[in-house]
C-alpha cells in the first residue's frame, strides 16, 4: 500500500480528504496539533523544521494543504506567514526529491490579484496584492523550479473560493452562516465583490483527480466556473435559514485591493474528467444544516 503525506491534516481540506485517502493509501498527516476524529497516523511537527528524521522513507505522494492562509493575519504577520508557507514548502520539495515522491501544493487564485477579464485560465498574469498572494506564488515558483529541476512530478491546485462544513474562521461563508445562527444583524464588509465558490466536495474530488491525473509540472485551476456576489450569498442563506436579519456594512472589514471579480476557467481539469456535483445553493444548504447541528449556541 502507496503512502501518502497529508500536511496541515487538521486544517479544512484534510478534514474532508483525509477519509476519502485512508480508503485506498496508508496515510501520514503532519500538523502543529492533532485531530483525535482523523483515522490515520499523525504527526505533530513545525514544518519549518522538519527534515528526513521527522517522517518515515518511502513516501510516494505528498499532498501540501500547510499554510497560513487568513489574508489579514498574513498582511499583519508577514514574516511569519513567509517563514510558514514558503520556507514550508521549500522543507516539503527538499522530502520530496530525497523520496522522488508527487506533490500536490494547494494554491489560491488570490495569485493573480485583479484580473483585466474573467474567466480566469492558468495562463493569466499573476498580481499578487496580499502578502498571502506572494507567499503562495512563491511556493508555485518552488514547485515549478523543483519540477525542472529534478523531475519531480508536482500539480498546483489553484483553489478559488472554498466552502463547506467546519470552514476556516476567517472565510465569508462560515462568517456569514455563523452569524445568522446567533444574531439578527450580520456584519460584514464589501458585498458587491464576486466570488467563484465551489464546494469542499468538488474540491476534494478534484486533488484527487489530479493527483492520478498529473505528469511533472502542471497547475489547474479549481472552479465552479460561475460568480456570485457576497450580497448573492447573502440572499441564499436567507432564504436557507428562513431568518429575518439586517446586514450592516464595517469600512474596517473591507480589505484594500481586494479583488472585484473572480471567476475560473477550469477546463484544463474538465478535459481530464472532472466537473462540480454540486450547486452552490445545495452548497451553502449542506453548510448551513451543519454548522447549524454543530452550534454551540
Amino acid at each position: 500500500m502507496e503512502t501518502i503525506l497529508v500536511t496541515g491534516c487538521t486544517g479544512f481540506i484534510g478534514y474532508h480528504l483525509i477519509p476519502k485517502l485512508i480508503k485506498k493509501y496508508n496515510v501520514i498527516g503532519l500538523s502543529t496539533s492533532k485531530n483525535p476524529q482523523l483515522k490515520t497516523t499523525q504527526i505533530k511537527a513545525d514544518i519549518t523544521k522538519i527534515d528526513k528524521k521527522t517522517l518515515p522513507s518511502k513516501i510516494s505522494k505528498i499532498i501540501h494543504l500547510a499554510a497560513i492562509s487568513d489574508v489579514d493575519y498574513c498582511q499583519k504577520n508577514p514574516i511569519n506567514s513567509s517563514k510558514v508557507n514558503i520556507i514550508g514548502t521549500q522543507k516539503i520539495l527538499e522530502l520530496a526529491r530525497s523520496n522522488d515522491s508527487q506533490v500536490i501544493f494547494l494554491s489560491t487564485a488570490h495569485v493573480f490579484g485583479t484580473p483585466k477579464n474573467n474567466p480566469i485560465n492558468e495562463n493569466f498574469q499573476k498580481h499578487p496584492q496580499s502578502i498571502y498572494a506572494a507567499t503562495k506564488l512563491a511556493g508555485e515558483a518552488l514547485c515549478e523550479s523543483y519540477s525542472n529541476s529534478y523531475g519531480l512530478n508536482i500539480g498546483v491546485a489553484r483553489l478559488f473560493s472554498v466552502f463547506g462544513p467546519n470552514s476556516p474562521k476567517h472565510t465569508v461563508t462560515e462568517n456569514i452562516i455563523k452569524q445568522i445562527i446567533s444574531k439578527k444583524i450580520i456584519k460584514l464588509g464589501n458585498l458587491k465583490s464576486k466570488r467563484d465558490f465551489l464546494y469542499v466536495t468538488d474540491a476534494i474530488n478534484a486533488i484527487l483527480l489530479i493527483m492520478k491525473k498529473n505528469h511533472r509540472y502542471n497547475e489547474y485551476n479549481i472552479g465552479n466556473e460561475k460568480s456570485y456576489s457576497i450580497n448573492q450569498i447573502c440572499t441564499i442563506l436567507k432564504n436557507i435559514s428562513k431568518k429575518e436579519f439586517t446586514i450592516k456594512i464595517f469600512k474596517t472589514k473591507i480589505r484594500k485591493n481586494d479583488s472585484i471579480k473572480l471567476v475560473s476557467d477550469s477546463s484544463k481539469l474538465r478535459k481530464l474528467g472532472w466537473s462540480p456535483k454540486t450547486s452552490v445553493p445545495k452548497g451553502l444548504r449542506l453548510t448551513y444544516d451543519w454548522y447549524l447541528n454543530n452550534s454551540n449556541g
